[in-house]
């Protein structure tokens, strides 16, 4: 099956070879199965708590034989019903952990269970791709908080919705910023529709909490100012 844009726009950022790669949240499973196609990891890890959805996945795996390359050495599968927090990360240098398809919120609680869970030598060694469909400015907020620094920052537009996708590890000195600096395009009419697509629903939230909600208002303004 051909990715949709969003997709494909993670997948591009696997460009080395990986040891281990785990597409959480991963629903049908489609980023990790064409990862497996091209042999992009030595492992790749499918990992949600939805019982049905990796029984279908898992037999959908099973099945198809092109998922396995030809030769002595084939990128092993792995399908885990389980919290994604809850993970246990492989004791390896090069690994990538995707989250996607959810809100920023939880994205950020499974960035921080993962490295709560782990230990620091393997938490050093990861690179977390991720793509929520909301809430970003909370979730980069968390990420800088929890020292991850950012690889790089896409806005990805795929039928008719934007999406934020955030590159991050610790080995990393650049800044996450909590509205993004190196994605936006103030040229491009989709990028300056999203911005005040923001702005409207950040506006429409000061009456639960003023003066948070107008420090987002404020950085998010900003943007047209640098």
């Amino acid at each position: 099956m051909k990715l949709s844009k969003r997709l494909a726009a993670i997948e591009a950022l696997i460009t080395r070879q990986q040891n281990t790669i785990w597409d959480c949240c991963c629903d049908h499973g489609y980023l990790g199965m064409a990862l497996l196609k091209r042999s992009a990891a030595d492992k790749v890890m499918f990992v949600d708590i939805l019982s049905n959805v990796m029984a279908d996945l898992e037999a959908t795996l099973t099945r198809n034989k092109k998922l396995r390359t030809p030769g002595d050495k084939k990128p092993e599968w792995q399908v885990l019903c389980q919290d994604v927090g809850s993970i246990k990360l492989d004791d390896v240098t090069n690994q990538v952990v995707v989250i996607a398809g959810i809100g920023g919120e939880l994205a950020l609680r499974l960035v921080q269970q993962i490295i709560a869970n782990n230990s620091p030598e393997s938490v050093k060694h990861v690179r977390f791709i991720l793509c929520p469909i909301h809430h970003t400015y909370l979730l980069r907020s968390g990420l800088h908080t929890l020292n991850l620094g950012l690889h790089s920052e896409h806005i990805i537009s795929d039928k008719n919705r934007i999406y934020e996708l955030i590159e991050v590890s610790f080995k990393s000195n650049q800044t996450v910023s909590k509205t993004g600096d190196a994605m936006w395009d103030l040229n491009n009419k989709q990028h300056t529709a999203y911005i005040q697509r923001l702005l409207n629903h950040y506006n429409k939230m000061l009456n639960k909490d003023e003066l948070y909600y107008q420090k987002v208002i404020s950085d998010y303004q900003s943007l047209y100012d640098s």
